[in-house]
């Protein structure tokens, strides 16, 4: 074969394995885009459904599970001679829950005579002995178990879920998202307490304002439920809590942005009833 023949063969099969490769790299491209749409609608349906669904206002069933230290406990047991139950849903993985346990052992530690709680490890990828062993690990005051299929009545949208189970066995509070700090914590709990008690339900969710990967301070936006129509601004950690006596959809409209931030749209969004974590619509 002359080097001319070769040549032109070598550039042949050049261009075929272009064309292969191009082809592989559109199919993989297209594959790609499939995904991440997917994944994009699956999160939005999970949002969609954390914000219509509550808890708050059912009776919670007696589960049963058994803590790290081999101790069969009930939840009726765990309410007997107490004012409140806190049970917090998580894993061991979980950056938000491991921020927030310590700041709850405080309020624990401070009303435990009033106060039960527990938090239940309820994800499949952690074992018991993963849970025993973040037991051990962190020493906190509150005891830790591992959840079963007794538990089936809650799914947790995300970790942290945190479910506040009043006296009378019913559930007054479902919160998917952390709890910031000690205040916060001991202000939802002792919505719960006291001689006076009646049978409430309460709503918290925590508004943040992001433009890329930066928290912007000083978002102004107003809440609108059955009640009237309250002003928040959002503080120098780009985040704000609000507090509502009962879960229902409230209406949010951005009225103000710092320099250099955008109002997306019309700046307007709705809550939904679920106690949640929501990004105000500015960029």
């Amino acid at each position: 074969m002359s080097s001319e023949k070769k040549e032109k063969k070598k550039g042949g099969c050049l261009k075929v394995f272009l064309i292969v490769l191009l082809v592989v790299v559109v199919v993989g491209a297209i594959a790609g885009t499939v995904i991440l749409n997917k994944l994009k609608k699956m999160e939005k349906e999970a949002n969609d459904t954390m914000k219509t669904a509550t808890y708050a206002g059912q009776d919670c069933p007696d589960f049963e599970v058994t803590t790290t230290e081999g101790e069969k406990v009930k939840m009726s047991q765990l309410l007997e001679g107490k004012e409140a139950l806190c049970l917090v849903l998580f894993a061991t993985w979980c950056g938000p829950c491991e921020r927030e346990f310590p700041e709850m052992d405080k309020v624990y530690r401070k009303y435990q005579d009033k106060l039960a709680m527990i938090g239940l490890d309820v994800d499949r990828l952690d074992s018991e002995e993963d849970a025993k062993k973040y037991a051990d690990s962190h020493g906190l005051t509150f005891p830790i178990a591992k959840g079963n299929g007794t538990l089936d009545f809650v799914k947790a949208g995300a970790y942290p879920t945190t479910l506040i189970i009043d006296r009378n066995g019913k559930i007054g509070m479902h919160r998917i998202g952390g709890i910031p700090d000690e205040e916060t914590f001991e202000k939802i709990i002792t919505t719960f307490l006291g001689d006076d008690y009646q049978e409430r339900q309460l709503a918290y969710l925590t508004f943040y304002a992001m433009s890329g990967k930066k928290m912007i301070p000083g978002v102004e936006f107003t809440v609108t439920n059955e009640n009237g129509t309250e002003t928040y601004v959002t503080g120098e950690d780009g985040t704000v809590g609000v507090f509502n006596d009962k879960p229902e959809d409230m209406k949010v409209k951005v009225t103000k942005v710092p320099d250099g931030c955008k109002i997306d749209g019309d700046g307007e969004l709705s809550t939904g009833i679920g106690s949640i974590v929501l990004q105000l619509p500015v960029k």
